[in-house]
């Protein structure tokens, strides 16, 4: 089976619609107390500063161990000669391991399930800051497709929100949130009352530019509704760092969705 982590073709992204209700089972809170966004005398970090020293992004590797190598087609001979794609958001730590995931995305529950299992062995190359590996925050789309003669093909992007770029599967990465999300949203939480869900989910996306400078920031959902989970997240996401998007190693601005199970943070 063939695997890469990019090629130069074009494939369609199978009807596949990112839905923040999809992003991981709805999860059942003990509580409707809304989470209390910080107050308005500390209202979440001071923006953090550009990157200054040389990063390079957390990507694919090559080796014997790599996340690309674990990927595999469902084995129900039936479900292997479906086409699917399934998004992935997860933590790294500094050796390239999946730390956390904390949403997956696609249609089709089997698909699904191969590319948990490949973030549960397989590693990537990690993110490094003058040289020294780092935590990142990292989503990327796996598509699962057949070539001219049926042959089944495995392509890894790492970006979700172009989805012009993951259909055409160019050389493009999306930005990364440096530290890791956990780490980030954890110093958030320090600053608000103790009585926060210990569950549920929120969406956000993020706009840098081609020095990795936060532009904006938008919350796209939270579950359960009005939990104030989506505030959470979005004062967590403007005090982090980014790398910039990267397009055949060229340093451009870009978008990264940022998915966060509160469950695992």
């Amino acid at each position: 089976m063939e695997k890469f982590s990019f090629r130069r073709v074009a494939v369609p992204l199978l009807c596949f619609a990112f839905l923040f209700v999809g992003c991981v089972k709805k999860k059942e809170t003990t509580s409707a107390t809304p989470t209390p966004a910080p107050s308005s005398s500390n209202a979440g970090p001071t923006p953090a500063p550009a990157i200054t020293g040389k990063v390079t992004p957390a990507v694919v590797s090559q080796d014997e161990n790599s996340f690309s190598r674990y990927l595999h087609f469902p084995k129900d001979p039936a479900e292997a000669q479906r086409n699917s794609v399934v998004q992935f958001y997860c933590d790294l730590t500094e050796e390239g391991v999946v730390e956390a995931t904390y949403g997956l995305v696609g249609q089709d529950e089997a698909f699904k399930a191969a590319v948990q299992t490949a973030l549960d062995w397989g590693r990537f190359t990690p993110a490094t800051l003058d040289g020294k590996p780092i935590r990142i925050y990292l989503g990327g789309t796996v598509i699962f497709t057949h070539d001219e003669k049926g042959a089944p093909v495995i392509a890894v992007s790492l970006a979700t929100h172009d989805r012009e770029r993951v259909g055409k599967l160019v050389n493009y990465i999306q930005p990364q949130l440096i530290g890791g999300l956990r780490h980030e949203v954890a110093k958030i939480i320090r600053q608000i009352p103790h009585n926060f869900p210990v569950a549920g989910i929120a969406q956000a996306v993020v706009e840098v530019d081609d020095k990795g400078v936060l532009k904006s920031t938008k919350v796209i959902g939270e579950s359960p509704k009005g939990s104030g989970l989506g505030d959470l997240l979005d004062a967590a996401i403007k005090g982090a760092q980014y790398t910039h998007a990267y397009d055949n190693g060229k340093a451009v601005g870009g978008a990264v969705d940022v998915v966060a199970d509160f469950s695992k943070l």
